[in-house]
């Protein structure tokens, strides 16, 4: 995923329910101090409320173009 991608969310969270759908406005690399654990990023998403949530990707997909489209 990129910054500007469309995604929607797999889990619901607190204030975020399953399938609303947000925007990737920023990302960060976690870099993990644990051997044996792999570094990732945490996504910025603006959500459609305003306002800015920090996720990792096993909580949101990334949305195709057209998708939604009529």
């Amino acid at each position: 995923m990129n910054i500007g991608d469309l995604i929607e969310f797999r889990h619901s969270s607190i204030g975020v329910p399953k399938g609303s759908m947000g925007l990737v406005v920023d990302m960060s690399l976690q870099i993990t101090m644990e051997p044996g654990r792999d570094n990732f990023f945490l996504y910025h998403i603006k959500t459609f409320d305003g306002r800015v949530r920090k996720f990792s990707d096993s909580y949101i997909k990334k949305v195709t173009p057209g998708l939604y489209s009529t």
